[in-house]
């Protein structure tokens, strides 16, 4: 046991109320550490004066009286903002829900509705630099597909079979922005 858990269980200690084995390291723990031994001592100093002090009497509705007062400063130093949460914490969390409800509305709108409008922000879009030529599809682009072979001026060199020339559509396509 450490000093922090005799801490913890002295009162317990003192009033003979710890299990065999907690007391027994209790007491282990009060032979090896005279810090923890003279706080014990202290307590049971206090103690053993507070019992030979003279009793006081009290009105019969002193408790009920001093737990009434007690009640009230804890009511006064609450604060206002504190009380209202707790009177009007469903109503605000509702105005909560329908303005987080009206803001994602809002930034849906502005980013899908307003884009599609014509006063716009500009976007990309792809056109034809002739206009009056139509580009030709991919599968009758296949079928213009034209073998050919490569020159073999170059000694030690092997043709390549595998080559086909194919129509460059890159200069017909531009990208515009508005």
């Amino acid at each position: 046991m450490d000093c922090y858990s005799f801490d913890r269980i002295i009162s317990d200690y003192i009033d003979a109320n710890l299990n065999v084995k907690l007391r027994q390291e209790a007491n282990e723990h009060i032979e090896a550490c005279p810090r923890c031994r003279e706080k014990l001592a202290d307590l049971k100093s206090i103690l053993s004066k507070l019992s030979s002090m003279p009793t006081c009497k009290t009105r019969s509705d002193f408790e009920s009286r001093l737990m009434d007062r007690i009640n009230q400063t804890k009511e006064q130093k609450e604060s206002r903002f504190i009380r209202m949460f707790q009177d009007y914490s469903r109503p605000i969390s509702v105005v909560a829900a329908v303005m987080l409800l009206v803001a994602t509305s809002i930034f849906v709108y502005t980013s899908v509705v307003i884009p599609n409008s014509p006063d716009s922000i500009p976007s990309a879009e792809i056109r034809s630099m002739e206009p009056n030529k139509s580009i030709t599809p991919p599968a009758t682009a296949i079928a213009n597909v034209k073998p050919t072979l490569v020159n073999a001026n170059n000694v030690g060199s092997l043709p390549d079979t595998n080559k086909v020339e194919t129509q460059n559509y890159n200069n017909q396509i531009m990208m515009v922005n508005e």
